[in-house]
Parts: structure tokens; sequence; C-alpha cells
């Protein structure tokens, strides 16, 4: 029987594995920490629940630590200039995957992997970037995932040695969707869904600076629905980042991201009510994209976006990477072309879009309800949202 969660126990865990007491000055995290412990334990959870959270949480807050242990010893990892990035923001399951991994070709990009984001701690190294033993770890947490779900695979790559979402690495800032995704935890959902979280891109961009000090170079491509959120924020600490934003029909990218969370639930034993699932979904990612639509009043924060279809990225995925970068004005090089040609060919997650079976009523998602109460995304992107021929 693991005892219940507390934020004392849990601290001094991380001190006593790392031998270090000092979680720096930003206290941004904290309520967000908080809250997920409180969270987890109101749903009552069982023991393998409850140890998941507790392994995630410690290995968070032992980064923590690390990463201000570095700061002291290393000032000049902060002090690097992360430039510009790119950056895919569209719902889930709006092609925001596919997009991310052919920009991700691109010779001149720098990308975080997954196994960086899910262990960021010591620094990325560019000698052993395709051998460190972080990548056999996160691959035996993969495996066992889909041991528990394997119908995970039709719905999304796992291969922790392919671009990461920036979601995960905001599970250092507890400020991360991934929490509901993979513990359940309403309450802490919707404490997400109604406050911005202080502090989140200082953390995020340290996370760059980390991997970046050591690792390879070149220019930042990211990926994250999360961002938004908090566009605001975002661009306060990137200015000259570009973003992608992708669209598809709201009815269906969620019913396609309840069955992807349902997966998840049944791998971590967590609850498997369906409705309930899609109940989140959707006041989550309303609130998000209300968020977002109401950034883009901002004509700052506006002239950064470029506005691609989902079925434009299906029927001409070339294409729908080139228009990217003419829109930023990036050169599109002919190797790059070369590898996205290739990709499209050989790669089993080219082939993987658009099998993934689901509906909204599966998951109790009222499509004309849905639809009134997101009057405002149908109007103005209407055009964006029909399906692939």
């Amino acid at each position: 029987m693991i005892p219940p969660l507390s934020v004392s126990a849990l601290e001094t865990a991380a001190r006593d594995s790392t031998g270090l007491d000092d979680f720096g000055r930003d206290t941004g995290w904290r309520e967000g920490f908080e809250r997920l412990v409180a969270a987890v334990e109101a749903m009552g959870p069982n023991d393998q629940l409850r140890h998941l959270a507790q392994h995630n949480i410690v290995g968070q807050l032992v980064a923590r630590l690390r990463f201000v242990d570095d700061d002291k010893r290393h000032p000049e990892i902060a002090a690097q200039d992360i430039g510009d990035p790119l950056i895919v923001i569209g719902l889930p399951r709006t092609g925001t995957t596919i997009s991310y991994d052919l920009l991700c070709l691109d010779p001149a990009v720098r990308a975080p992997r997954e196994w960086e984001w899910y262990i960021p701690w010591p620094p990325t190294q560019s000698e052993t970037f395709a051998t460190d033993p972080r990548i056999a770890q996160v691959t035996a947490m993969y495996d066992n995932w889909l041991k528990h779900a394997p119908q995970l695979l039709e719905i999304q790559r796992f291969d922790c040695t392919q671009p990461g979402e920036c979601n995960h690495g905001m599970q250092y800032h507890f400020g991360s969707t991934n929490f509901a995704a993979e513990l359940g935890v309403p309450d802490y959902a919707a404490w997400l869904r109604e406050n911005r979280v202080p502090g989140q891109y200082v953390s995020h961009k340290r996370l760059l600076q980390n991997f970046q000090w050591q690792g390879p170079k070149g220019r930042w491509t990211l990926k994250s629905p999360q961002h938004l959120f908090d566009l605001p924020a975002l661009l306060e600490a990137y200015p000259g980042a570009m973003l992608v934003w992708t669209h598809r029909d709201p009815a269906l990218t969620f019913s396609s991201l309840s069955s992807f969370i349902a997966g998840f639930h049944a791998a971590f034993g967590g609850d498997k009510d369906k409705a309930a699932i899609g109940r989140d979904v959707v006041e989550t990612w309303i609130a998000g994209m209300n968020r977002a639509l109401d950034a883009r009043r901002d004509p700052a924060i506006e002239r950064r976006i470029i506005d691609l279809a989902h079925r434009d990225v299906v029927a001409d995925p070339l294409g729908a990477i080139a228009r990217i970068h003419g829109r930023f004005d990036l050169p599109f090089s002919q190797e790059h072309q070369t590898r996205i040609t290739r990709f499209l060919t050989e790669n089993p997650a080219a082939k993987r879009i658009g099998k993934h079976r689901h509906s909204p009523e599966q998951y109790g998602i009222d499509t004309a309800q849905l639809r009134r109460r997101m009057a405002d995304y149908y109007d103005g992107f209407g055009d964006l949202l029909e399906k692939p021929a």
C-alpha cells in the first residue's frame, strides 16, 4: 500500500535523491505542483496510479533541483540566445505531428527529441546525441505503455528519438496538459484550463538552453497544442517566433484526442469512462481555443501566424511545408525536399495518416452543441475545416 502523496514528502524525496535543497527563486511552478498533488489524491487513486504519479512528480522536482544547481555553476547556460523558433500550435489531432515531423527534416533545424523532454538532465551532449542512455530508458517506458494499450500505435508514433512536444517539457513547471491525459486528475485539468500558469515560458526557454548548450545546434522548431492557451506569454518569451496553426473540424479533433487519452488511461490503470474523457477534452480545448482566438485580436500576434488546413497537409504534404517556408521567408533546400519525399514513401508514421477510426458519439460529444459553442471559430475558419477528399 502506497501512502497518500503529500507536497512535503515529495520534496523530501527529491532532495534526498540529489543531495540538493534549492528549488530556486522561480516559484511560478509551485501552485501547479500543489494542485496536481491534491488532484491525484482527490481521485482516491489505486496503487498503480499513485505510484506513477509519485515517480513522475519526484522526477520533475529532481530536474528542477539539478537545473538550479547548474545555473549556479554554469551561468552561461541561461545566457544563451534561442533565436526565433518555428512553432506548430494547432489543436491536437489536426495534423500537428506530421507537419512537425516534416518541418524537422530540414538539415538546418534543431528540434528537441522526446527523450530530452522526458529526461532533460544532464545537459544534452552532441557526441552522444544518438546513443544517449536516456533513449533506452524512454523506449522501455513506451514499450510498457504499448504492452497495456497497443491501440496507441494506430494513433501516434512512439519513437523517442523523434522530435517531441513542448507539453512534455511543461511538466517541469507543473503546467502541462499531459497530467490530465495520463493521470486523469479532473480537478487539476479544471484549474489549468481556467488559469494562466505564471513563469511557464521561463522554464520552457531554460530547457531549450539546456539542450542547446553542449548539444546539437540549429534553428529551433517546436510543437505543442498547449501553446494556444497563452500565445501572449509565448511571444513575450520568443518575440520573433513563427507560428503554424493547423485547422480541422473540432468535432473530429476532439473525438480523436478522446480516443488517444482513453488509450493512455488503459495503459496507466486510470478511469476509462469515455463520456468523462470526452467532456474533459471538450471543456479543455474550447477554453484553449477561446484564449487563442482572443489573443489573435492583437495585430502583433496575428502577423506571426500562418493558418494551414489539415486536409491540405494530408493531400499535399510537400506543398504544405513549402507554404510555411514561403510565409516566413525560410530557405526550402533541395535536401529538405528530398528528405520529405523519402519520409512520405518509407516512414510508417506517414502511412498512418487518416487510418485512426473514432467518432464523437463514442465519447458523448454532441456535435451540434459543440458547433454552437465554437461558433466564432467555425465562422472565422470554416473554409479550413472541411474533410480531405
